[in-house]
């Protein structure tokens, strides 16, 4: 068996943050090879318990997909990548030799990348050992003002429900849930990655940059992890629009409490300017 070898670039988060679009946009070029599906969660899987109760799940859901999709493009299916596809989901899943076996169709001459935001969330321990087993990656984290991504994770968790919130009882299920919380938690994510990266590794990206100037924000990214400037003709498209859906009152202020603290931290730790453009 191929042993596989390890990412050149892992984008870390954050969630509804513009991951599926630098994902997107990095896997069209050539010199950049990306999974079949999206996520791998290899660090959150093994750093974090509410993680491990889904993400093999998720991983099986996402090579499901990929297989249906070679299928669908091809009249003569590559049986190599199927193959491949098959290995991924046969137990043991989520190890470190499963994770390096992930980038093993990547060729010599491209850079491999992994966009998991879940990772942004990882305790002391699980940033400790990242450093470890990825000594050399570059790492890229994605801010967005806290509120606008509370909201947007808000409204995507309330769309993934059978059935949206209809009651004030409704709506406070929705703003228990943990992952509200943790997915953007600047507050205590960021010291833990600043405290055993230095910015040469790790490159912290305004969203607003992304939306506002996407061509900017590559150019950034491609001086960061050592990529030559490439041409990305649909770098001004979304890829995942949240579905707009009409919050009450309440929520709204609940989630400008829970944005607050955040927001502070941003201004403190990178300063105004950051701050205003995201």
């Amino acid at each position: 068996m191929n042993k596989g070898r390890k990412p050149d670039i892992v984008c870390i988060g954050a969630q509804k943050a513009g991951t599926s679009w630098l994902h997107v946009t990095l896997a069209a070029r050539d010199d950049v090879w990306v999974p079949p599906f999206k996520e791998m969660h290899f660090f959150d899987h093994k750093f974090i318990a509410e993680c491990r109760r889904w993400a093999p799940w998720h991983v099986k859901q996402g090579l499901k997909i990929a297989r249906e999709r070679h299928l669908m493009r091809t009249l003569e299916p590559d049986t190599t990548y199927l193959e491949y596809l098959d290995r991924l989901q046969t137990k043991p899943m989520l190890n470190g030799t499963w994770y390096k076996y992930i980038f093993s169709r990547a060729a010599e001459n491209q850079k491999c990348l992994d966009v998991t935001p879940e990772y942004s969330c990882i305790p002391d321990e699980g940033v400790d050992f990242f450093k470890r087993f990825l000594p050399q990656t570059k790492l890229i984290y994605i801010i967005r003002n806290p509120l606008d991504r509370l909201t947007s994770q808000l409204r995507m968790n309330a769309h993934r429900k059978k059935k949206l919130p209809s009651s004030p009882e409704g709506w406070e299920e929705l703003l228990k849930q943990p992952a509200l919380k943790t997915r953007g938690d600047y507050l205590n994510n960021i010291p833990r990655w600043s405290a055993r990266f230095s910015s040469d590794q790790l490159l912290y990206l305004p969203f607003s940059q992304i939306r506002c100037d996407p061509q900017s924000a590559l150019r950034k990214i491609e001086q960061h992890c050592d990529l030559p400037p490439a041409q990305y003709p649909q770098a001004g498209e979304k890829v995942h629009r949240t579905e707009p859906l009409e919050l009450p009152e309440f929520v709204i202020a609940r989630l400008k409490e829970l944005a607050a603290p955040q927001s502070h931290f941003i201004r403190e730790h990178f300063g105004d300017s950051f701050y205003n453009d995201t």
